[in-house]
């Protein structure tokens, strides 16, 4: 059903917004700007924060050049012919009013999504703690609309991360049956600043999806003290952490793999930084002021892209 939904929004709605541009019946060029107005705020909403690690990152551009020249067909072989202003009958009217009201509903998540990179203060700058790869933000930036994390104050600018290979794609088969088939499955995790260790879970279970476990929400995990910060690497694979509270870390330091332990949908990496020096567990996964973070000066937002690709 999620496939089948994120298919029908993804790619059965903008194309059906680039034919209604340039093949609609469009009764007046008012009309017509309002048929254009929709495309343009729905193609911008579902680029920044479409789930584009399951249908691969290549579609929006293809829809913008097909809009391009949806559009440029319009204004060349049908715009001279139309009226400027809808004739005043109430089937014209409504359906403008109609049209009207659907781009205002449109238009405030669209806005919300371009605005989720302004991360609201100086993030911590930290190393990228994946190697050898491209990597895809599933979820992230300073909005609820590209970040489910966003409003939790611990994790108010938390990042979830998978490795995409072929096409933009997050896993190696199109229905992925066991953990193998995801690309960031058992990928090296390190540690994105000098620091401490303040706090590890090590022994929970990998799940297999659909399954998950609601009751250790962040898995395995490791958590590092750094400068004024605490940072938490969570889901990780169970046997991959060697570590224990008290230790020593040095930036880029092996810390674990990436597993699928924990209350998570598919295997990935979840990461946030919060204030201060935290070893609580409900601090450093609820109650304590989450941070931004940047890596090589990025503070990163859903679908932002990391690295290249080796396979």
């Amino acid at each position: 059903m999620t496939l089948f939904l994120l298919f029908l929004s993804h790619i059965v709605v903008p194309l059906v917004f680039i034919v209604a541009v340039g093949f609609g019946k469009a009764p007046s060029r008012v009309h017509w700007l309002s048929y254009l107005a929709l495309a343009v705020v729905y193609l911008v909403l579902i680029q920044r924060a479409g789930g584009w690690i399951w249908l691969g990152g290549y579609w929006p551009w293809l829809f913008w050049a097909g809009l391009a020249v949806s559009a440029t067909w319009f204004l060349v072989r049908r715009m001279p012919a139309l009226p400027v202003w809808p004739a005043w009958r109430p089937g014209a009217i409504l359906s403008l009013g109609f049209n009207v009201a659907i781009l205002a509903a449109l238009s405030v998540p669209a806005w919300s999504s371009l605005g989720a990179g302004d991360a609201g203060s100086e993030p911590v700058e930290l190393r990228w703690p994946l190697e050898q790869g491209q990597y895809r933000v599933g979820q992230g930036g300073n909005s609820h609309v590209m970040n489910h994390h966003h409003g939790i104050d611990a994790q108010n600018h938390a990042i979830d991360v998978v490795r995409v290979g072929r096409f933009g794609l997050r896993t190696r088969t199109i229905v992925p049956g066991v953990l193998e088939d995801y690309s960031i499955w058992n990928a090296p995790v390190t540690a994105p600043c000098s620091g401490e260790v303040t706090r590890v879970a090590k022994g929970v279970p990998d799940q297999t999806p659909p399954r998950s476990d609601q009751g250790n929400p962040a898995g395995n995990f490791v958590a590092v003290h750094c400068g004024n910060v605490t940072v938490l690497l969570a889901h990780l694979r169970q046997g991959s952490v060697s570590l224990q509270k008290g230790d020593k870390v040095m930036s880029g330091e092996l810390v674990g793999r990436v597993g699928n332990s924990g209350n998570t949908s598919e295997p990935h990496l979840h990461m946030h930084a919060v204030h201060g020096r935290v070893s609580e567990h409900d601090r450093l996964l609820w109650k304590a002021r989450g941070l931004p973070m940047s890596f090589d000066g990025r503070y990163l937002v859903r679908n932002d892209v990391v690295g290249k690709r080796i396979d």
